[in-house]
């Protein structure tokens, strides 16, 4: 690397530090505008700004859904909203047909909330990248719990407070003020960089999936979820479930006819279920996978019962109840559509060895499922993160993330090698009082500048840093 550009380099980073106070503003800002899922389009119109400051070729782009099935017909999710969430079961897989017959795209669908694209052209010799973050958050529910304002971006003790602080506004407006700081300093790339700011995030990933269906791609890409600025790459698959248990409402007086029970409660039939889904959970964590990396969980399965409810009159047995939760899987232990198929293989078993169940099955019905990414720690993308990262001191082992996110669009979907990288811890997200520690905040800004000047100045040809620079 030549010593002009190295130069350029020094003044990016040395722009990052002077306007640390730009920086935390700018996410004060973003924090401070609601984005809850489903209510994406005033936080994107912020986004687009800092996008245009930035000098990105930018873009609004809507969610084909009709196009999005079709492409990805096993994978593409109904969309969601905060205050109709995962509301439309499917047995099978969800289908645009089902959506359009439902009665719910009125309250589903992508009307006044697109993506956001920002593209930085490079000169053409070097490598593209693709920064990926997602603009929606989760509801403030329970508000009573929260001790400070969602949206007030307070800032106490070192960390900044409100919802999205870590999931995951941070990361994405590190990567913008990064970019702003290389262009602010002169710098022409040798290699494209893609901004994505996409929708839905939560509990559908649409937003990431239209992108790849639209071929917007890249050499590789940086997932910018919360990982406390260490590097991962592989994360588990997920299912959300429920299943519905029937009954026959009978009063007490009605129950017993002779010695022929009339009456079954819903109820009385949900140790079978529940059984038989904790024993799918110890069948999975009886087998033997290769893990990935030291740090781990030893139990590729998770499976978590969260909610149940039913039944509408104390005397009275129930005559239904539905009883929900969630697993993840680790990418080693099998396909989505396998665990999928073993549920329902589960839940037969059940209505066959019961005599009730026999005649009036328990139904198996899912509201949404992640594919699993699984990836070698030493992916070129990852190896040149951890090298940055171990110049400051930091820890640089390639991990298995905890959670699934929209990394599997981009490497399953798309083929792109991909890391989950941002600052931000993943136990804040989804809880009242989140927040971000603002100097893990500022240093993740830091080292986006390096990565993002190694990777993309590293001529695909020569395998050398390009001498680029206005």
């Amino acid at each position: 690397m030549g010593g002009q550009d190295a130069v350029l380099l020094d003044r990016a980073l040395a722009l990052a530090r002077a306007g640390r106070a730009r920086s935390v503003d700018a996410l004060r800002t973003l924090v401070r505008i609601p984005s809850l899922t489903g209510e994406e389009r005033q936080g994107q119109d912020y986004v687009a700004k800092l996008l245009r400051d930035a000098d990105a070729e930018t873009e609004f782009l809507t969610i084909d859904l009709a196009a999005l099935f079709q492409s990805f017909p096993s994978i593409a999710q109904y969309p969601t909203h905060w205050q109709h969430d995962l509301i439309l079961a499917y047995e099978d897989l969800p289908t645009y047909e089902a959506l359009t017959a439902s009665g719910l795209a009125t309250v589903l669908n992508y009307e006044h909330r697109p993506n956001v694209v920002g593209r930085w052209p490079g000169i053409g010799s070097g490598r593209s990248l693709i920064l990926n973050g997602h603009i929606d958050t989760v509801t403030i529910e329970p508000q009573a719990a929260w001790r400070r304002d969602p949206f007030g971006a307070d800032i106490e003790d070192g960390y900044l407070f409100g919802r999205g602080t870590s999931d995951m506004k941070g990361g994405l407006v590190a990567a913008l003020m990064a970019m702003t700081c290389l262009k602010e300093a002169g710098v022409t790339l040798a290699g494209d960089v893609i901004l994505q700011s996409v929708v839905n995030e939560e509990h559908s990933g649409n937003g990431t999936l239209d992108l790849v269906r639209r071929g917007i791609t890249a050499d590789a890409a940086v997932v910018l979820e919360p990982t406390n600025n260490q590097v991962m790459v592989s994360h588990p698959g997920g299912l959300y479930w429920q299943v519905k248990v029937p009954g026959i409402p009978r009063s007490p007086g009605a129950r017993w006819q002779g010695r022929t029970q009339e009456g079954i409660s819903a109820i009385e039939k949900l140790p079978r279920i529940i059984d038989a889904l904790l024993r799918l959970e110890q069948e999975y964590n009886s087998r033997t996978i290769t893990r990935i990396n030291a740090e781990e969980a030893p139990s590729p399965f998770a499976l978590v019962i969260g909610k149940v409810f039913g039944g509408y009159y104390e005397t009275v047995t129930a005559a239904e109840t539905i009883v929900r939760g969630g697993a993840y899987f680790a990418p080693q232990l099998a396909d989505l559509h396998e665990i999928m198929q073993r549920f329902r293989e589960s839940l037969a078993e059940v209505n066959a060895a019961d005599d009730f169940l026999r005649g009036h099955p328990a139904k198996l019905e899912f509201l949404h499922h992640d594919d699993a990414t699984l990836q070698e720690p030493e992916i070129a993308v990852a190896t040149t993160m951890r090298k940055n990262l171990a110049r400051h001191n930091r820890p640089a082992q390639a991990l298995t993330g905890p959670f699934a996110c929209d990394m599997r669009h981009l490497v399953n979907q798309s083929g792109i090698p991909s890391i989950i990288f941002g600052p931000g811890s993943i136990a804040q997200a989804h809880k009242p009082d989140e927040s971000i520690a603002v100097q893990e905040y500022l240093d993740c800004i830091d080292y986006l500048i390096e990565f993002i000047w190694n990777w993309c100045n590293i001529d695909t040809d020569k395998g050398a840093i390009a001498g680029v620079g206005d």
